[in-house]
């Protein structure tokens, strides 16, 4: 029944997209018709000479970065059909994603994952939506209208020398386009099955010959998930709005200009964490999920003087309000960042440094179930870095850096790195690291008094902060190879090998006391108490088959190696790491164009087995299909089918945060796209 819902669903889009075809042809013009292959994303050769600016804080070719770099462009997005950012993220090797439900993701690199997972740090424009909170995202706050993304530039590995802590296992910064390139109007909108209606315009409006300005609307609904049983649904429907401006102006032939003001709202419903209570029941599930609003206002200005010195400066100010069912959170954030790049005074030598100041002052309402102690607090935290670019020979580079910060949570910290490239052909380049990066505690470690059921039975716990709480830190070891067989084929791998002290662990400790209404209550406690060894593979494969075809492959093993005592009264699996990461990891994409107007795009991934919360997460094979055709030069219409080889699969669990857990149903949808 449930298939032939979704068939009838799809016929439906099917006829919508046929009425509007036949509209088009009636009207269009053969003359202003675009064939797509001139939409065909870029060959590797040509994304390996896209100039980027997150990998090294400065502009430089993906093909010349000394890293594990890789970009996702604007072309990758539109043909993907994806929705959301974490789907965009499946195609980067080495990157986990896995949907938890409709609203929340667990997203990191090279393992770690997690609802929580804290060794990601993510930007949008250069400002940090790392929520200082739980040291992770909150992947369904996050809705930029994936129309506005000109790229998105992934670093894997650490990058704490040039972004500061939590830049541990990468680094992902994602770059919208200016208000000069998106003038006029754009209208998109879809919906389906799952993705039940999303949508959004903008417009774009030259002010003078050198200043420009662009406004989006856009929003999104979202059905629920559905639970194990595969029965009922695990009522996380929600709805985001999201309003976003941003100015570009060319001051002077010197002088460059960005400002780029954000309101998100968002209602993701869904079970999140429950409620204790003094009176029966005393506990009780609560699908009231989060509530809230993100406001933020940055800016950009670059200066470029006659000497050939370049001076950055970056404002960022996040004002963040929600609710759970019981619990409030205000929090204000303010990040300065400022940087200089040194012109060419010794032979050899870029030298390039900065400072960088973050003021976060947040408070909550405490309640029986939730609280924080302090209920109000602010954090000073300030870092220096200084990085020098060598060039020892016309084909050998020498990167060394290092950034010194204070925490308030922790104080000095320090994170060097020294990374070597060897380019001895335009065939072949090789490169080496060796990095030491931090992952800051978050308020909640320093903070949090959580008390509720343990999950699965009658007895409560009461989980408490460690105010003690020091840096998880990382040495990470890193070999890289791109090589070009040829000019249709291109290989991009690397090795890493990362040795982790004083990760977090959760554990009960030996008090048990007892409470007339609650019976015993057993108490857990956080601290820095493991060391995990963890080494991988990553390769990305990019073949053009022909001029109407390219295909895209990636691959990543994952391995991990614990050094503490598995027989300790830890919280969650006493095995986390090995258990919550896939071993492997296989993604094999085809865009295809059919004829100069219609494209055929496959995306097929498979994701090993986990297991997690004491329950195993079989592995599972995807399959994603998308239909495009662009009848006319300004107008796109497409229908896609997601995860297509199954009515529903788990994909990753979380039953102390979200007690009930779902799972991602198959799904179809349309989407047209009107250039005005």
């Amino acid at each position: 029944m449930l298939i032939n819902r979704y068939l009838r669903q799809f016929a439906y889009l099917c006829s919508g997209l046929c009425l509007v075809h036949a509209n088009v042809l009636a009207q269009g013009n053969p003359a202003d018709i675009e064939a797509t292959n001139e939409l065909l994303p870029l060959s590797w050769e040509e994304l390996t000479e896209l100039e980027v600016s997150s990998l090294a804080r400065q502009e430089q070719t993906v093909k010349d970065s000394p890293a594990a770099a890789f970009v996702i462009t604007s072309e990758d997005i539109r043909r993907s059909g994806a929705t959301s950012l974490p789907e965009v993220l499946r195609m980067v090797p080495g990157m986990n994603v896995a949907k938890i439900n409709a609203w929340n993701w667990a997203v990191s690199a090279r393992g770690f994952n997690d609802l929580y997972a804290n060794k990601l740090q993510v930007m949008i424009d250069g400002r940090s939506i790392y929520d200082p909170l739980i040291s992770g995202v909150y992947w369904g706050q996050q809705n930029p209208s994936l129309p506005d993304i000109e790229r998105i530039e992934v670093l894997r590995g650490p990058s704490g020398s040039l972004w500061g802590a939590n830049a541990v296992n990468g680094t992902i910064n994602i770059i919208t386009r200016s208000a000069r390139d998106t003038q006029g109007g754009l209208l998109n909108a879809g919906g389906g099955t799952e993705e039940r209606g999303f949508g959004g315009i903008r417009y774009g409006q030259k002010l003078s010959e050198s200043t420009f300005l662009r406004g989006t609307i856009s929003t999104m609904v979202r059905d629920a998930s559905i639970d194990l049983a595969g029965q009922q649904d695990t009522h996380d429907t929600g709805d985001t709005e999201t309003a976003n401006f941003r100015l570009d102006s060319q001051l002077s032939a010197q002088d460059k200009l960005m400002l780029e003001a954000n309101v998100s709202r968002y209602r993701l419903g869904g079970y999140y964490i429950g409620k204790t209570s003094t009176n029966a029941p005393l506990w009780q599930n609560d699908d009231f999920g989060r509530d809230g609003v993100t406001g933020s206002l940055q800016g950009n200005w670059s200066h470029r003087t006659d000497s050939g010195h370049d001076w950055r400066l970056n404002m960022a100010f996040t004002q963040t309000e929600w609710q759970l069912a019981v619990n409030r959170m205000s929090r204000s954030h303010y990040d300065l960042d400022f940087q200089h790049t040194l012109p060419a005074i010794i032979d050899n030598h870029k030298l390039m440094w900065g400072v960088n100041y973050q003021n976060i002052s947040d408070s909550f309402d405490n309640t029986l179930t939730l609280g924080f102690e302090p209920e109000q607090l602010t954090q000073h935290n300030v870092g220096v870095f200084l990085q020098d670019q060598i060039g020892l020979t016309d084909d050998l580079t020498l990167t060394l850096g290092n950034r010194v910060e204070h925490f308030t949570f922790t104080g000095w910290e320090t994170e060097p790195n020294a990374r070597l490239l060897w380019t001895p052909n335009k065939q072949h380049s090789l490169w080496a690291a060796v990095s030491r990066a931090v992952v800051l505690p978050n308020r909640a470690q320093h903070s949090i008094r959580l008390f509720k059921q343990i999950p699965d039975t009658n007895r409560f716990f009461e989980a408490k902060a460690n105010p003690d709480m020091l840096t998880e830190n990382l040495l990470a070891y890193e070999l890289g190879w791109r090589w070009q067989v040829s000019t249709s084929l291109d290989i991009d791998s690397a090795l890493f090998y990362n040795i982790y002290d004083r990760m977090q662990g959760t554990k009960f400790t030996s008090v048990t006391y007892n409470n007339p209404t609650y019976g015993n209550i057993k108490q857990a406690t956080v601290a820095n108490y493991r060391q995990v060894d963890s080494y991988g593979l990553e390769l990305a494969l990019n073949y053009r088959v022909n001029h109407d075809w390219r295909l895209q492959a990636s691959y990543s093993a994952n391995q991990f190696s614990v050094n503490y005592d598995k027989n300790q009264p830890w919280f969650r699996d006493p095995l986390t790491e090995e258990h919550f990461n896939p071993q492997h990891n296989l993604s094999l994409r085809s865009l295809y164009n059919l004829t100069s107007e219609i494209e055929l795009d496959a995306w097929a991934r498979y994701v090993d087995e986990v297991y997690i919360d004491r329950r195993s997460i079989p592995a599972y094979i995807s399959l994603d299909l998308r239909l495009g055709w662009h009848p006319h030069k300004n107008l796109e219409l497409s229908i896609s089918g997601q995860n297509l080889l199954d009515d529903q699969h788990p994909e990753f669990s979380d039953v102390l945060y979200i007690p009930v857990a779902s799972q991602i149903q198959r799904g179809y949808l349309a989407q047209i796209s009107w250039h005005f």
